[in-house]
């Protein structure tokens, strides 16, 4: 049996830094526009758990990257608080070869370091290229996996951050050292908006906190929480809209909400989406023309991209002597 090697959250960002991630997030989405290099679990998530009062909610989800002969399973476990979750997160790899498992990993940073990643290669594809302002809704451990990612792709002058309380909005702002990026705490989302060119959310809104009319011309929004953040009204006044995977998308965020809510049918959304993400990075459908148009993609993670980090370092641990190894079939 293939040796189990067991990567801890040291580990992983010992083998993991922002520009690899970045390399790899991005060159994983533009073999998914051009290549059959991957499948996806079917259905696109399973949950279970109660979430009655303090008990956990699961979720697993995977993916089988061909071109590396693996495949992986994600397991995740939330547990609600009061503003905000309490997570557990595993991705165990799979050798296609043996249908041994080789890898065992704890995914907590890894799933906050890919979401903030794949958030990063959309607006880069989507987002005006000389953009300056960027109005972050939402100020948790994802949210700061953005920094300084984006500011490696963007040149931006300020970053308006808007969070469930103020504290935590200006604890955030404090928290950056970035010379030339100057972190404002804003308490509305429409002030935060007002003239940006990049709009991200990460919450777990209870109810939208993007709304029609907040939206400048030429302006990038990536909604990136599990709960409804964008109204629907936005999608009918923007000019292109991206998806990451159109089928995941419909049990959980934007999408999920519209559906169960009847602002709209799967199929007239469905036709609705001008391209997925991994088109857009690969240049098959490109979405923005000109610099007016305003720009809506929903992405909310694909296993696929955590996989594609895993097998990465599970490779550099293992030149590296990192981490450690489990005798699970022995």
């Amino acid at each position: 049996m293939p040796e189990l090697r067991v990567l801890r959250e040291a580990d992983l960002k010992a083998v993991l830094d922002v520009e690899t991630g970045l390399e790899i997030v991005e060159r994983t989405f533009r073999d998914l526009g051009t290549r059959d290099i991957f499948r996806l679990s079917e259905p696109a998530a399973l949950f279970g758990g109660s979430g009655i009062a303090t008990a956990a909610r699961y979720k697993s989800k995977g993916a089988t990257l061909i071109s590396e002969n693996v495949t992986g399973i994600r397991l995740i476990s939330d547990v609600a608080r009061k503003h905000g979750f309490r997570s557990h997160h595993m991705l165990v790899v799979f050798d296609d070869g043996t249908g041994a498992p080789i890898g065992l990993l704890n995914e907590t940073w890894l799933h906050r370091f890919r979401t903030a990643l794949t958030g990063v290669v959309a607006a880069r594809h989507l987002a005006p290229p000389e953009s300056r302002v960027l109005a972050l809704i939402g100020a948790g451990s994802i949210a700061a996996e953005l920094f300084p990612a984006i500011t490696r792709v963007f040149d931006l002058d300020e970053v308006r951050v808007v969070a469930r309380r103020r504290a935590s909005a200006e604890d955030f702002c404090r928290s950056r050292s970035d010379p030339s990026t100057r972190f404002v705490a804003v308490d509305d989302p429409r002030e935060a908006l007002d003239g940006a060119q990049i709009a991200i959310t990460l919450t777990l809104a209870e109810a939208p906190v993007i709304g029609p009319g907040m939206l400048s011309p030429g302006a990038f929004l990536c909604s990136m929480g599990e709960t409804e953040e964008v109204a629907f009204g936005v999608l009918e006044e923007i000019d292109g809209f991206v998806v990451d995977d159109f089928e995941y998308a419909t049990v959980l965020g934007d999408i999920e909400s519209w559906l169960r809510n009847g602002r709209i049918d799967r199929a007239a959304l469905e036709a609705r989406v001008d391209a997925d993400i991994g088109e857009v990075v690969a240049g098959t459908k490109p979405v923005r023309e000109n610099p007016d148009q305003r720009i809506f993609a929903i992405v909310q993670g694909m296993a696929i991209c955590d996989l594609a980090l895993a097998r990465h370092a599970l490779r550099a641990a293992e030149e590296r002597g990192l981490g450690g190894s489990l005798d699970l079939f022995g």
